[in-house]
């Protein structure tokens, strides 16, 4: 192949290599911006954040961007652009009546505004009166008339950006914007507990505690709805007496389920949930001679396994950004019984009613 083709191959190739690393939509153009600015590119993350506001179609999200468009010149230096882009995040947000600013946000979002146009002013100043003298490398003498001025920027310490979405949660502290995480990234849990209604056929079980401790990862659908899949593993110990030592023993009904959560937003701090897991009931503490759960009371070898399918729905209250209080009014497990149990038991299945604690991070 010629030189001057081979020159072409790779050159197109190059531009085509560049154009599919460059970002598409607006989550993209986001982390751009994000990388760009903790990266000290503030400039390339300015219009990054530029590029996610022209891309993005969610309406609450849009003023985020100005904001972090504003951060973003206003740690670069570029006074007077980050007043502009302040006013116009205080705009935007005026005509969002379904996530106002919080007074503080906004009484501290205007004193950014007023301090970046004082820094503009002083800029101004120091650029129409550039210093008259110069200084000897010798002596020191001859000193620059305002060097000990110098320009002044307000950007000492590097203010954070918002994340999509969450404009209106932004509180303006010490060194930059604080906001609130309001969804989890790499994990959410919850432990809960409470009661729990076993049927078991002919069977009587009086109501016995139980527990159970779900996990998952979380996946966002859009800005109300996410979707967590993990694990939920649930246990509710029924005690007993064994009829031919009368001695009293406990048998152990445990899941093990592969979960899915989905939590819808109804209000802010306030989330509905409901889960659905499939996978396993384990029927262990009956290995001895005269329990009541299998036929004529034969021990077994072991525990027992069968399958498992629970549903619950529940509510959850936001109490900090990471951890949240949840009650599940509702939640029912279904298992066919399995060969060897007691005649009459031709399923097992459990009524919780619980409450609990999350965590998310």
């Amino acid at each position: 192949m010629p030189k001057w083709m081979m020159s072409v191959v790779l050159g197109l190739s190059l531009v085509s290599s560049v154009a599919l690393a460059q970002p598409k939509t607006g989550d993209e153009w986001f982390k751009e911006g994000e990388t760009q600015y903790d990266l000290g590119n503030f400039d390339k993350a300015a219009e990054a954040f530029k590029q996610a506001f022209s891309l993005e179609t969610n309406e609450a999200k849009r003023p985020a961007y100005l904001y972090n468009v504003a951060q973003a010149y206003r740690q670069g230096g570029k006074c007077k652009d980050a007043a502009f882009f302040y006013k116009r995040f205080l705009a935007l947000k005026d005509t969002d009546t379904a996530h106002p600013l919080k007074p503080e946000t906004r009484a501290a979002t205007e004193k950014l505004v007023s301090d970046m146009e004082d820094c503009a002013k002083q800029q101004e100043a120091n650029a129409t009166h550039p210093p008259t003298n110069t200084m000897h490398p010798d002596d020191g003498s001859a000193a620059n008339n305002n060097g000990e001025n110098g320009n002044t920027t307000g950007t000492t310490a590097k203010p954070k950006t918002v994340a999509q979405g969450e404009g209106e949660e932004g509180e303006e502290g010490e060194g930059g914007a604080h906001n609130q995480a309001v969804a989890p990234k790499l994990v959410s849990a919850r432990l809960l507990f409470g009661g729990a209604k076993l049927t078991t056929g002919d069977l009587s079980v009086p109501i016995e505690g139980s527990f159970a401790l779900i996990g998952g990862y979380p996946m966002p659908l859009n800005d109300k709805m996410r979707v967590d899949l993990g694990l939920a593993l649930t246990m509710t110990p029924v005690g007993y007496k064994n009829f031919l030592s009368g001695e009293s023993a406990t048998a152990t009904f445990s899941t093990i389920l592969a979960n899915a959560g989905v939590t819808y937003t109804v209000a802010p701090k306030v989330g509905l949930r409901g889960d659905l897991g499939v996978g396993m009931l384990v029927l262990g503490g009956i290995d001895q001679m005269g329990n009541p759960f299998t036929q004529n009371g034969d021990a077994t070898t072991g525990a027992l396994v069968m399958g498992a399918l629970r549903a619950a729905v529940s509510a959850d209250y936001e109490l900090t950004p990471n951890i949240l209080a949840t009650a599940t009014p509702f939640a029912f497990t279904y298992s066919p019984a399995k060969s060897g149990l007691r005649d009459g038991m031709s399923a097992i299945t459990r009524i919780d009613f619980m409450v609990g604690v999350g965590y998310r991070m």
